[in-house]
């Protein structure tokens, strides 16, 4: 055997290993790459799953609420049946259904599936998704009403829930009251109808204590103030000086019990505490707390431009606090708050001047409403631009700007349009997410 032979001889075993080896490799790919396909297919049924129970849950919190945690398992089912309808195209199956956090009404939904894997095993997957809970932001909603006559977001004073248009009221009575020497303690604020049953059967007489249903508190706009706590003072400011913010004494024999007439549901979105007595919006629709000098250009440029005059008021005063030479760190003047190029576009030769600045804010605000149907994407428009509302498809995640509009919607009574803009959508969750 020549030399040449013997080196071809004694290479073919090495070439037999490693083409052994490039097979064995690429096996070994093969089967990593459908473990890994498997696994993604799991995971992207988890999700579709999870968002569409998380979806039902949310359309159906009033009843899951209503039912209680016993029947905990019951919702499970059900939940169980509408996430299966949805990952089943995708060929995964769901397994288990729970509701993390602990709480009830759950406010998430955790769903748990399988999809098929290499060799008839089933691949896991785990998602979870509900309602993100906002970052926390001054007088923002901090827990969610069910089991009454409103459902929506909630902020507390003194510990007590009420919604967003009554705690800014109240905040301005309170404050009033302060200056006055007068301390302002709120006992009761919302209270579900199971509630009601539970403090109805200690205290069964309907004089003093409404049978559940027919409580004024399950629509989260009465408080109970300095109730059995030296109230004797609090009361007769309270009787002297409630109506200017909006609140009424719901029954002479208790003078503690304050009741907020514009209210918190979607038919009084827009107004403000500027009512009569007898619970009507005043002529011009003008809150109370306007100052006087700017209640005839408030509801003269709102009505021009279609704006309820309770928003363009809520708008100044979370922009200036009606203070005309107002100058903000970023430039912005006036009134209005206006940029100096924005007040250039809006014809505006001096955005201090109140008389030009309260036109041209209301028809900003005006054009923002025409143009995106939503007071919240409006109002977030003003604050943060038209261009960020279109680029991120609805009010931009920008801490500041959702402040903003849940500050001015609560000043103008519009508690029913900040569930979106904070949170009420639902989202995939992920570690270290904070849901309502």
């Amino acid at each position: 055997m020549s030399g040449a032979d013997a080196q071809r001889g004694q290479a073919l075993p090495l070439t037999l290993a490693l083409g052994l080896l490039v097979l064995l490799g690429a096996a070994a790919l093969f089967a990593l790459g459908r473990v890994q396909l498997s696994a993604a297919r799991a995971q992207t049924g988890a999700d579709v799953a999870a968002v569409s129970a998380a979806r039902e849950l949310r359309g159906r919190l009033g009843e899951v609420a209503l039912a209680g945690s016993e029947r905990s398992g019951l919702w499970r089912a059900r939940l169980a049946a509408v996430a299966g309808e949805a990952a089943r195209p995708g060929g995964a199956r769901v397994e288990a259904v729970a509701f993390p956090g602990g709480s009830w009404p759950p406010t998430a939904v955790e769903v748990t599936v399988s999809a098929p894997g290499p060799r008839g095993a089933r691949v896991r997957a785990v998602a979870r998704a509900g309602l993100l809970a906002p970052e926390p932001v001054a007088g923002g909603p901090t827990g969610w009403a069910t089991g009454g006559g409103y459902s929506g977001p909630l902020v507390y004073r003194d510990g007590k829930p009420m919604c967003p248009a009554v705690a800014a009221a109240f905040d301005l009575m309170d404050a009033a009251a302060n200056a006055a020497g007068v301390d302002l303690v709120v006992v009761s604020g919302f209270r579900s109808d199971a509630e009601q049953a539970a403090l109805f059967a200690r205290h069964p007489d309907p004089k003093w204590v409404a049978p559940p249903g027919r409580s004024r508190h399950r629509d989260a706009t009465e408080l109970d103030l300095n109730m059995h706590n030296g109230g004797g003072g609090a009361y007769a400011w309270l009787s002297r000086n409630g109506a200017r913010f909006g609140f009424v004494q719901r029954y002479s024999w208790e003078p503690w019990h304050w009741g907020y007439l514009p209210g918190c549901g979607p038919s009084n979105a827009l107004l403000g505490p500027g009512r009569s007595s007898g619970g009507r919006p005043s002529a011009a629709g003008v809150p109370g707390w306007v100052p006087e000098r700017y209640r005839a250009a408030v509801a003269t440029a709102a009505t021009a431009n279609g704006v309820a005059p309770a928003l363009l008021a809520a708008l100044l005063r979370a922009e200036s606090g009606f203070d005309p030479r107002a100058v903000s760190p970023a430039g912005a003047r006036g009134i209005a708050q206006l940029m100096p190029a924005t007040a250039a576009g809006l014809g505006v030769r001096d955005p201090f001047d109140p008389g030009q600045a309260i036109p041209a804010a209301a028809r900003l605000l005006g054009a923002h409403l025409r143009a995106f149907g939503s007071v919240p994407l409006a109002l977030a428009a003003f604050n943060a631009g038209p261009g960020a509302v279109r680029r991120y498809g609805g009010v931009p995640p920008f801490r500041e700007t959702q402040a903003y509009v849940a500050r001015v919607m609560a000043l103008a009574g519009g508690a029913g349009g900040l569930a979106a803009p904070l949170g009420g959508e639902v989202v995939l969750l992920r570690a270290g997410d904070r849901f309502v």
